[in-house]
């Protein structure tokens, strides 16, 4: 069997010049490629023809170029992906718009001729702070005191009038059982088509302080809170209060406030509450505060929180009080109450100016009975129109959006390195073939 014999020394030289021809034809490719590209600059750098200080100094630029846009373009990311916003104001006009539901209360919750001589008692000694033994009227309901002992929307509104023609009275008020006691709340399916005092609500109402039986604070009026007809009232926290002996004008504005959602610093929601159609934040904090009584005491303060028992005396005095005016002060007590993302609010601006002059006093006396001093301490009128059909829309809107993002990171990359997307596609496009072509090889 004859075999040939080949020397070392030849497949050596054979195997050397192969690797050098590849490692050649990578160059080559290489070279070609940076001379057609349009990345500016690179075409100098792989250039044999020119001087190698001059194709040296044309590197330095070009990665110099590269970190810089680098540097740009993950600047550009990091302002995009912290979501900046701007504050949009604007005027919106409208020819008609929705009345607000207005809701008051009188600030002597309870009547004295309503009430027994041992509720009396309770009633002074809670207002006043003194310590006095509950244990015997334990099993009271305060819930149901509230609802018997209450002015009535009979005695209270001795006149309405709306749209400066038409008559309304007590079967145009719902009562409502709300942290502020019973109140009263107007509403209207009826829209405004002219603003001031000739497309106005006015009431007259009497707060009959011959029953007062006293109030944590010594104040004497109603307070008013005006609000879109969906909304819970928020009266403790967010009325305004009226006085007797006064007429009070309250010339509304309208405020629509639209917010951001995650991931937005605002981080709005328009999640839905347990017991609350409408979310709002201030609902949602009203809400949390009365979970943490729930949560410390077992019980409810008043019965507007589902199937919660009341509290009875005792947990009222001792725990739910206590409690409830405790809970902005814990800093344990959180609450995920981010703004709502699209939030009508009524701005009121009041002015008020003494009444009644001498004429109306002696009409008072001849159809009422009413003395000069029993108006003055008791009757107070109120009167509530819009200032205009307007209404201000304040918006956060993305000041950094994809179409930005893109429109920055081409203008840098053209500017710095004259290159494009298109760039990027033939860099990707070279290395990609380039590969394939090598492990091709590699198979044959």
């Amino acid at each position: 069997m004859n075999e040939k014999v080949y020397p070392m020394s030849t497949i050596s030289s054979r195997e050397t010049t192969d690797t050098l021809g590849e490692k050649s034809s990578l160059t080559d490719e290489v070279c070609t490629f940076a001379g057609e590209t349009s990345l500016h600059g690179i075409r100098y750098v792989g250039n044999r023809s020119i001087w190698a200080a001059r194709r040296f100094i044309w590197c330095i630029l070009v990665a110099v170029a590269l970190v810089s846009l680098f540097t740009l373009l993950q600047a550009s990311l990091k302002n995009y992906r912290s979501y900046p916003y701007a504050t949009k104001i604007s005027i919106a006009h409208y020819d008609e718009i929705a009345f607000p539901a207005v809701t008051f209360c009188n600030y002597n919750q309870l009547r004295k001729s309503q009430v027994t001589d041992e509720e009396f008692e309770f009633i002074h000694a809670y207002y006043s702070g003194e310590l006095a033994n509950y244990s015997t009227i334990n099993d009271w309901n305060i819930t149901e005191l509230y609802l018997r002992a209450s002015h009535s929307i009979e005695d209270l509104l001795t006149k309405c009038t709306w749209m400066s023609l038409e008559d309304c009275g007590p079967e145009n008020f719902t009562t409502t059982l709300i942290d502020f006691g019973v109140c009263y709340t107007f509403k209207t399916t009826r829209n405004v088509t002219h603003a001031g005092i000739s497309s106005s609500l006015f009431l007259q109402i009497n707060i009959n302080d011959t029953e007062n039986t006293g109030h944590e604070k010594g104040i004497k009026g109603i307070k008013m809170f005006i609000h879109p007809s969906n909304e819970h009232p928020l009266v403790r926290s967010f009325g305004f209060s009226v006085s007797p002996g006064f007429h009070t004008e309250v010339a509304l504005k309208r405020l629509q406030e639209k917010s951001l959602p995650d991931p937005y610093s605002s981080k709005c929601t328009a999640k839905a509450l347990q017991h609350k159609s409408t979310y709002t934040k201030a609902l949602c904090i009203f809400e949390c505060r009365y979970d943490y009584v729930i949560e410390k005491c077992g019980c409810q303060l008043h019965n507007v929180m589902g199937d919660v028992p009341v509290c009875t005396v005792q947990q009222f005095i001792g725990c739910g009080n206590v409690a409830y005016n405790l809970f902005v002060t814990d800093k344990k007590a959180s609450c995920d109450c981010p703004v709502a993302c699209d939030q009508l609010t009524y701005e009121p601006r009041t002015s008020s100016t003494l009444w009644p002059d001498p004429a109306m006093i002696q009409l008072f006396e001849n159809d009422y009975g009413y003395t000069k001093e029993y108006v003055r301490e008791n009757i107070l009128q109120v009167s509530i129109s819009f200032d205009d059909l307007d209404m201000t829309v304040v918006e956060l809107v993305p000041s950094y959006s994809v179409t930005q993002l893109l429109s920055e990171l081409g203008g840098n990359m053209g500017l710095i390195c004259g290159m494009s997307l298109i760039t990027v596609v033939e860099l990707l496009d070279f290395v990609f073939v380039t590969i394939l072509q090598r492990l091709m090889k590699k198979k044959v």
